[in-house]
């Protein structure tokens, strides 16, 4: 009586186990090498099970904060960084300046000894920080220019880290990630939308405090622009 060829990993040869199948998401991850594969893609031997064809997201409709509009340059998206927890975060904010301003004021007006100027560096530092996080998630817009053969992603006008150009030629898939981090009033989840580079290599494109539906939404017209089919990546938001 024969029996079925096992599944091989195109990359290394290595045999695939059961634990490496992810039918829910479409997706093989091999656990020798790491190599992903798409389930739909002929990676079974002669003779073995048909995998289930991979499936694309449905359209996800404009949400809430993305605004979408035609340029010169191509479509531009983008999205201011306000959000209402900025209502709870700058009263805290000027508490806290106001405090260290309180502190230092009385340590120039009179004899005061020096661990009282040198106490608070750690928490000017902080204020400082939050601060300049206040002004710009106040002030802030993210645009993310798209045109057929780049893609740019700007912050402004107050300045912060992650503006880019990209080459077409150097995008391969957009895909996005879900962030759980856990403290002690509970988990908090973030949404980040990331490229798929030659190379290999990923990147974070953009992280801004955006909501599911929002960097899916993303995911999908930066697609549509730049003239790539939606696949599964490793570590994308479960289908």
């Amino acid at each position: 009586m024969s029996t079925l060829s096992p599944l091989r990993c195109p990359s290394c040869a290595s045999n695939l186990k059961a634990q490496d199948i992810d039918t829910a998401r479409g997706l093989i991850t091999c656990g020798y090498c790491g190599a992903l594969m798409n389930l739909a893609a002929p990676t079974a031997a002669p003779g073995a099970p048909a995998a289930p064809a991979f499936t694309p997201r449905p359209e996800v409709p404009l949400p809430p904060r993305i605004r979408i509009a035609k340029t010169e340059r191509g479509v531009e998206l983008s999205w201011r960084w306000f959000t209402p927890v900025l209502l709870f975060l700058i009263p805290f904010t000027i508490a806290w300046d106001a405090f260290l301003l309180f502190w230092y004021s009385m340590a120039g007006s009179s004899d005061a000894p020096w661990i009282m100027v040198v106490f608070p560096i750690a928490h000017v530092a902080v204020g400082i920080g939050l601060t300049y996080c206040v002004i710009a998630s106040l002030l802030n817009t993210t645009r993310i220019t798209v045109a057929p053969r780049a893609l740019e992603v700007r912050h402004g006008p107050i300045p912060w880290r992650g503006n880019a150009v990209f080459e077409r030629s150097q995008v391969e898939q957009l895909f996005c990630k879900r962030k759980e981090t856990r403290g002690k009033h509970g988990p908090h989840v973030t949404y980040e939308l990331w490229l798929s580079l030659r190379g290999p290599r990923a990147v974070k494109l953009v992280s801004n405090g955006l909501e599911e539906e929002q960097v899916l939404y993303l995911e999908q017209r930066i697609e549509s622009v730049l003239g790539l089919s939606d696949r599964p990546m490793a570590g994308e938001l479960v289908r």
